[in-house]
């Protein structure tokens, strides 16, 4: 099996987690990215002036939808389980890049509403609990460039 696309999908996930840590820190915070080492948490935030903290969870992709990273089956545990806000960034075919920022509350009412309408549709089989929830483009558009959700 080729590991090109196990790394263009981790090259992927690192340059999102960097642009928000750019817009970040244009924004007056320090940002520093977990590499992958802490649970749930992409980026730790600090603002310096506030001494207010936060842990961003970063999805990236170059399609129209994103895997969050919780199944259907865990949906009971998104409120425990969610450290913070979570960013969308989407890079499409032109490599101009998007944000959609929703705070915790936020981004577990979208994951709520969109799964349901998802799991609700009618359908000639039924489909297993496991399945690993997404969120479309189009759903996460009211949130675009919504900076200041990150901080709420």
């Amino acid at each position: 099996m080729s590991r090109k696309p196990q790394l263009k999908k981790l090259m992927t996930g690192l340059a999102g987690e960097y642009f928000v840590a750019g817009m970040m820190n244009l924004r007056g915070w320090v940002a520093s990215l977990t590499l992958k080492n802490f649970p749930g948490t992409d980026i730790f935030g600090k603002n310096p002036e506030t001494g207010k903290s936060i842990s961003v969870q970063v999805k990236t992709c170059w399609d129209t939808s994103f895997f969050i990273g919780f199944k259907r089956s865990e949906r009971d545990l998104l409120e425990k389980k969610v450290q913070g806000p979570f960013v969308f960034v989407h890079i499409d075919g032109t490599e101009s890049v998007s944000y959609y920022v929703l705070s915790k509350k936020e981004f577990i009412d979208l994951v709520i509403s969109t799964d349901n309408i998802y799991y609700n549709r009618p359908r000639n089989k039924p489909i297993k609990t496991d399945y690993p929830i997404a969120v479309s483009l189009k759903d996460l558009a009211p949130y675009k460039d919504h900076w200041d959700s990150l901080w709420r």
